[in-house]
């Protein structure tokens, strides 16, 4: 990076860091006092999916607060009753106004912990939702929670981001350490810091926004253990519990957000008795589950937040190093690397991104986050990601970069930081081949600054890393000339099908074809082509064949115009095109790697007409898996062939999931074993 290009992202960084920082300095909170206690009206069902469980002693306002934030946050989406169990409150509390809860009252006071248990046997729901009188809920708080629950494998509970009414962070999950010291993951972090803002394995969350299911796998009804009682390392005991008699995981999750006025649920009082009395209850209780655990808490050998966290994942954890957040949805390589990421959490991985000159605004890396990938965007002013992976103590096994410049440039980085890790380099196609194969029909200087730039970028990188990882067997073939053949690992990209082959429309209900693609140069390139030499052939059999572009190949031509020549620009959700349209075409003249539009075209049962370019490394037959031409004259008598016979079609089509069979999810982990154990 050029030195007058460092200065403005330095400034630019420390502008967006200040703005960051003032968005999240402060929340409108009304006080209590001034509330204005309109009547509120729920809409429980006589079998809801989830009780929200609301434990209260005194402390009216607190109470009429959090069901006032309940009544405006909570949707139709998931069935709920409430239960408000006054644990036999001395002040009066007037809740008259408020239709559609169930209030239990006590008739002597059974502490916190007696006062869940009750609800949670008054309790007609499925899921079991505990929830703190001082509290202000959140939009999607519920619908973030049961995410996890669907989302995840072996999910026992799933707490809240509690935040203060200050909007700094108040906690984000719990560990235990090997002095069996329980902390905080919050400790020290603000509320927009990445390593706070995914969802994560922890020890256990607070029981003051937790979501777990009232029964186990066996159908006994989950309970907190009363020797526990009044208070104190209940929901920790709970969690335990799950971990290791259900083998269930906790999880905490940033996207329900919960505001927690810390302290005043039960009327907490804060004299010096009574602080004397909580601090011996607390040290009770603390032995209590020392000696209950005693076993499973020998096993933790971590000695700060950060090693727990990993522990939790038996330190299984791997660092990608990418250009951009993948935008699955745009790219097929972005789609591949969402898949091999995938592929590594399944396998019970800690992952982490890491991607330079980025930022939280970024509408992918929620994306990422959601899934439970740990991703890092620019929160500091003057600090960047080497110091994150060492505050992070990301000891790595493996380092993934995402192409030659990515590996290149933080290659000494890496090795610094992470010395004991494998350093794979992720070719995603072969640049220089593809420049050398666009010089071939085109001989334009910046094609050969091009293919003499990326040929210098892989030919260093592949012999540099531990691992190559080439996308096709024919760039396996390639690269054997350049690098150790020992080194190279294909890995292709990943396809299975999307719909059901029943569920597809008959050939007889279709129109059009479709083409897919991004501003990069083969399929611009391919446009041109196709516009000027092998649509006028097919106009003049099909001269109402339209054909349908997807992608933002738009924003870099815009000098073909013709009626049945549709640009219809990035398209989130692209079903209905695929479901509709008669074929697909992929007139590629050159290019490297293996194209994801061809994949997708067998995911959704869709024929197609590619070149042999646009078909390479794919094991593909002509006639069998799709129709091959590389001539304008030869792809266009295809098209009108295919388009017009129902039979070939047919077949095409039933072939579909024999196409796809070398791009399987189970293909992508074995080969990712193989680089494991090498």
């Amino acid at each position: 990076m050029k030195i007058t290009k460092r200065i403005k992202y330095y400034f630019r960084r420390i502008r967006k860091i200040r703005k960051l920082i003032k968005e999240n300095s402060k929340i409108d909170v009304i006080p209590l006092e001034k509330q204005n206690r309109t009547p509120l009206l729920f809409k429980p069902s006589a079998t809801p999916k989830v009780s929200i469980i609301i434990p209260f002693y005194n402390e009216e306002n607190y109470t009429w607060n959090c069901l006032s934030f309940l009544n405006k946050n909570l949707t139709d989406e998931i069935s709920f009753e409430i239960l408000l169990i006054d644990d036999n409150s001395t002040e009066e509390n007037d809740l008259a106004q408020i239709e559609g809860i169930n209030v239990h009252r006590n008739t002597e006071n059974l502490g916190f912990l007696k006062n869940i248990n009750k609800g949670i046997q008054l309790a007609k729901g499925e899921y079991i939702y505990i929830l703190n009188n001082d509290t202000e809920v959140q939009e999607n708080f519920l619908t973030e929670l049961f995410y996890v629950f669907d989302n995840f494998k072996n999910v026992g509970a799933v707490g809240s981001k509690l935040i203060n009414a200050d909007k700094s962070i108040q906690e984000a999950g719990s560990v235990i350490m090997k002095d069996l010291k329980i902390r905080q993951i919050a400790k020290r972090k603000k509320v927009f810091y990445p390593e706070i803002n995914y969802i994560a394995k922890v020890d256990y969350c607070s029981g003051c926004s937790l979501l777990f299911k009232k029964l186990d796998d066996n159908g006994t009804i989950n309970l907190f253990d009363e020797q526990f009682a009044p208070a104190y390392f209940e929901e920790t005991d709970f969690c335990f519990s799950l971990k290791h008699i259900q083998n269930k995981e906790v999880y905490y999750t940033p996207f329900s957000e919960v505001l927690h006025y810390n302290g005043v649920s039960y009327n907490a009082n804060n004299n010096e008795e009574s602080q004397n009395k909580k601090a011996a209850l607390f040290k009770t209780n603390e032995n209590k589950f020392k000696l209950k655990w005693s076993k499973e808490l020998q096993q933790i050998k971590a000695t700060t937040i950060e090693d727990r966290i990993q522990e939790k994942y038996d330190h299984k954890s791997i660092v990608f190093f990418t250009e951009i957040i993948p935008e699955h949805d745009r790219d097929s390589g972005s789609n591949r690397l969402k898949e091999i990421i995938t592929a590594f959490l399944e396998m019970d991985y800690h992952v982490t991104i890491i991607c330079q000159h980025v930022y939280m605004i970024n509408p992918y890396i929620s994306f990422y986050q959601k899934m439970g990938v740990n991703v890092f965007y620019e929160h500091k002013k003057y600090t960047g990601y080497t110091k994150y992976i060492k505050n992070q103590k990301l000891n790595s096994s493996i380092v993934w970069f995402y192409g030659p410049t990515e590996f290149m440039k933080h290659y000494c980085a890496a090795k610094r930081l992470l010395p004991k890790a494998k350093l794979i380099y992720d070719m995603v196609d072969i640049h220089h081949l593809r420049y050398k194969r666009a010089i071939e029909l085109e001989p334009k200087i910046s094609f050969w600054k091009k293919y003499l730039k990326y040929k210098r970028l892989e030919y260093r990188s592949s012999k540099l890393a531990d691992h190559v990882i080439t996308i096709s067997d024919f760039e396996e073939n390639y690269m054997k000339s350049i690098c150790k053949e020992s080194k190279i690992i294909t890995i292709s990209n990943i396809h299975y099908p999307k719909i059901n082959i029943e569920d597809t429309l008959p050939f007889e209900d279709r129109k059009d074809i479709l083409f897919i693609g991004s501003t990069h140069t083969p399929n611009i390139d391919a446009l041109y082509y196709l516009y000027n030499e092998i649509m006028p052939k097919i106009w003049e059999e099909l001269p109402e064949l339209k054909v349908n572009i997807i992608g933002n190949v738009n924003t870099a031509i815009n000098d073909l115009n013709h009626p049945n020549f549709i640009f219809h620009g990035f398209v989130p959700d692209i079903d209905d095109f695929f479901k509709s349209n008669k074929l697909m075409i992929a007139p590629l003249r050159y290019g490297a790697g293996v194209k994801g539009k061809i994949g997708q075209s067998f995911e959704y049962y869709l024929p197609l007409v590619s070149s042999s370019v646009g078909t390479e490394g794919m094991k593909i037959m002509h006639n069998e898996n799709a129709l091959i031409a590389d001539e304008a004259e030869d792809f266009a008598l295809n098209v009108i062939k295919l388009y017009s016979d129902k039979e070939l079609w047919t077949v095409l089509q039933k072939n579909s999931d024999k196409s796809l069979q070398p791009f399987s999810k189970d293909k992508l982990k074995e080969q990712i074993l193989n680089i494991i154990s090498k």
